[in-house]
């Protein structure tokens, strides 16, 4: 069985520094067009793959992001988290992050959960969904300086600095509505969310 190649035989292959190889793979920007392609080509030649551990220690970045799963409790939002959830491993895996998936029955386990995993796990971050309200996930992450971005808004709270993504529900159910009116409909009732909710105010 053929030895894994290194970054040695790598940079012997390319004849280059040993260096000038690893600024290919982390700042290919200080490297000299002819000399990346020279180096990236024998990175393809050997299969070379740089090891996940080696670029841990120098980074002191684990690259992997924690995700709570949600109970399953029917309804249509099962189907919604699936989709969610493929996009976030999707988008974390095009740029080189793996996603540790881990249970919650509710905030106070999760947050229990962020102390356990922080402790045992080395993880760079947290994604967060289903914000609400008072929701002291957010709240508890930011106290601690911990990295963290949300699927759903700082309800309640816009003084949180923290990055998130959600739905816009108020031009979502204009569209709706819109649709249905050019359609010569008039008497539209709604079914949503309730009031106070965040989501129902949407």
């Amino acid at each position: 069985m053929a030895a894994r190649p290194t970054l040695e035989s790598v940079a012997l292959r390319a004849q280059v520094s040993r260096q000038t190889v690893s600024n290919v793979l982390n700042s290919p920007n200080i490297v000299s067009p002819n000399t990346a392609d020279r180096v990236r080509q024998a990175i393809a030649d050997l299969d070379y793959r740089p090891s996940r551990a080696a670029r841990q220690l120098r980074t002191r970045r684990s690259m992997t992001l924690g995700l709570r799963l949600e109970p399953d409790r029917g309804g249509i939002n099962g189907s919604v988290l699936d989709r969610f959830l493929h996009a976030v491993v999707a988008g974390a895996q095009a740029a080189a992050y793996r996603v540790l998936l881990y249970t919650a029955e509710d905030d106070v386990a999760e947050i229990a959960a962020y102390d356990d995993l922080l402790t045992g796990s080395d993880l760079d971050g947290f994604l967060l969904t289903s914000t609400h309200h008072g929701d002291p996930r957010t709240a508890w992450l930011a106290l601690r300086e911990i990295p963290f971005s949300t699927f759903g808004r700082p309800w309640g709270a816009p003084e949180r600095r923290h990055s998130w993504v959600d739905v816009d529900g108020a031009a979502g159910s204009a569209a709706a509505v819109r649709h249905l009116r050019e359609r010569g409909h008039r008497r539209i009732a709604f079914l949503g969310w309730p009031a106070g909710s965040g989501v129902g105010d949407d």
